[in-house]
Order: C-alpha cells, then sequence, then structure tokens
C-alpha cells in the first residue's frame, strides 16, 4: 500500500512540475509577444502613465490654490485671446453643441500663456429650440494645465473656479435682457454681472461689480460691416470692434474688444482679442474675457437674432 501511494505521489509531483512550466512557457511567450508588437503597446501605456499624473496633479490643486496661480498668471497680462473651439460636428450637421473656449494671456514682450478653459453646459432642449443668444447656460472655468482642444466632460470640470450662469432671456425686448451672472465655485461669491442693455443702434454691454456698482461701458458702432453683414462673406473677413469705457467717461475708450477676421469664411470658429484698460484688478481682467464670451453668444452665434 506505501508503494503504490508513493509512487502515485510522485506522479501527481511530475504532472504538477509539468504544468507550472507550461504555464511559466506560455508566459514567457506572451512578454515576447508583447515586446515584439510594436512600440504601439508601450507608447500607449507610457500615455495612460502620464494622463494618470495629470490627473493626480489637477486633483491635488484646490480651488483655493488654482485661484492663485490664475492671479498669478494674469499680474502681468496686457491682453486676453478667447479661442472658441471649431466643433466639426456642428459645422457638418447644424446642430447647436456645447460652446468651449480656450483663452491665452498676452504679455507685454508678446509672450502668450495658455491660462484657463471655459465649457457650457446646457440641456438639449435650450441648444435645439432656442436661439443661442436667448438659451440658458451653465459655463465652467478651470485652470489649464495643458492644450486640449476636445469636448470636456464633466467631472472634469469638478474643479472649476468660476462659473458663469445665464438665465432664459429675450434680447429683442427691452426688458427681461440677458445677462451674465459670474461666480466663485468654491463659496458661491458673486464675481460680478454683465448685462446686455437695450438700444436701438449701437450694441451696449454693462458690466458690474460684485457690489453692483457700474464699473465699465462696453459698445460698438452699429454701422460696422463685420456687424451687419456678419452671417455673410464681407462679414466674415472684416473685423468688429466693441470699444471699452470708464463708466464716468464714455468718450475716450480705454480697451477694446475686437472679433478677428475669420481667415477662410469656412471657418467654423471665432477669435476674439480683449486689450485690457490699464491698471485693472485681476476681476475686471476675467469680467472683460467674460465680455467678449458674451459678446460671441449675443452676435456671432449662427443662429442669433439680437437686436
Amino acid at each position: 500500500m506505501s508503494d503504490y501511494s508513493s509512487e502515485n505521489n510522485n506522479d501527481v509531483d511530475i504532472h504538477i512540475i509539468k504544468g507550472k512550466k507550461e504555464d511559466q512557457n506560455k508566459i514567457i511567450q506572451d512578454d515576447k509577444m508583447s515586446d515584439n508588437s510594436s512600440g504601439k503597446v508601450i507608447k500607449k501605456t507610457s500615455k495612460e502613465k502620464k494622463s494618470k499624473k495629470k490627473k493626480k496633479l489637477k486633483k491635488s490643486i484646490s480651488n483655493e490654490d488654482s485661484l492663485e496661480v490664475l492671479k498669478a498668471n494674469l499680474e502681468e497680462v496686457s491682453e486676453m485671446v478667447v479661442k472658441q473651439e471649431a466643433d466639426i460636428l456642428e459645422a457638418v450637421t447644424g446642430c447647436q453643441e456645447p460652446n468651449n473656449y480656450h483663452v491665452y494671456g498676452k504679455l507685454p514682450n508678446g509672450e502668450k500663456i495658455y491660462v484657463f478653459k471655459c465649457r457650457e453646459f446646457s440641456g438639449c432642449f435650450m441648444r435645439f429650440c432656442c436661439p443661442v443668444d436667448c438659451r440658458a447656460f451653465v459655463m465652467k472655468i478651470k485652470l489649464a494645465f495643458e492644450e486640449e482642444n476636445e469636448n470636456e466632460e464633466e467631472e472634469e470640470f469638478e474643479d472649476s473656479i468660476f462659473q458663469i450662469r445665464k438665465e432664459f432671456a429675450c434680447p429683442c425686448l427691452c426688458c427681461f435682457r440677458p445677462e451674465m451672472l459670474i461666480i466663485l465655485t468654491e463659496n458661491e461669491v458673486k464675481l460680478g454681472i454683465i448685462k446686455f442693455a437695450f438700444s436701438c443702434c449701437n450694441p451696449i454691454f454693462i458690466i458690474y461689480d460684485k457690489e453692483n456698482k457700474a464699473r465699465f461701458h462696453i459698445e460698438a458702432e452699429c454701422c460696422q460691416c463685420g456687424l451687419v453683414c456678419r452671417n455673410n462673406f464681407l462679414g466674415k473677413t472684416d473685423e468688429v470692434h466693441f470699444f471699452i469705457y470708464n463708466i464716468n467717461d464714455k468718450s475716450n475708450p480705454i480697451g477694446d474688444i475686437c472679433k478677428k477676421a475669420a481667415k477662410s469664411v469656412f471657418s467654423v470658429a471665432d477669435n476674439y482679442s480683449v486689450i485690457l484698460p490699464q491698471q485693472v484688478s485681476f476681476e475686471d481682467k476675467i469680467l472683460l474675457t467674460i465680455a467678449g464670451i458674451m459678446v460671441d453668444y449675443q452676435y456671432f452665434e449662427k443662429n442669433t437674432g439680437s437686436k
């Protein structure tokens, strides 16, 4: 009995050892296959590692720290450049998609720095059934770590610094005018309000600070070719200027919001340059930049009917 059991045990041991060797050989072969499958697998894993590191970096910076970084970045900036992200799907189908903007700061020496990005969050009904200049939305603004010219998902903007809130409004009426409320995301503190004022001729925007005091008056000449013919060839190839005035002096402009001429009539995105007044606060720079975004919504989106 003992001899029989010992022989069976030896056979079992042999099978186990063989099984282990076969598993080891399979693992080695799999490793060789992954090594010989070209560098694409390796590149993919390295990209995934980098993206994970960036996500960890983004999560590690609080809203308060992001605000301080943004203040430091904008300290010496004399001009803001707002670039609307092109949406090919919208251009092909004609269906309104959420707007995305990338904002750069221009230093006095001409150097540009990527400072923050904006993403619109709105319902399908508002985008498909309402004109752009009427629709309600929430736009989130976050610190830019890298240039990502792609639509961002909502969770990517959980660490947003500011929010723009716009209620549904009718720009063709003298009352119930469109306005954008800008708040700090972290503690819901109001930064200011931008109102699209009623005017028979010239487009007028008024910027109010957190205490509801009027700070800036923005006005454009209604007879500009790029404004009158904004939906055809002449309009697309001409610049439009919205001049910034001190609220107490509307005779001498102190800044300019310029809608740049499109390089091609088939362009699906607009670019804006906001020349900032001298010696303005960080809050004013943010409000004036967002005023450029409001100008885009009210006048230069495809299905606007502003008056």
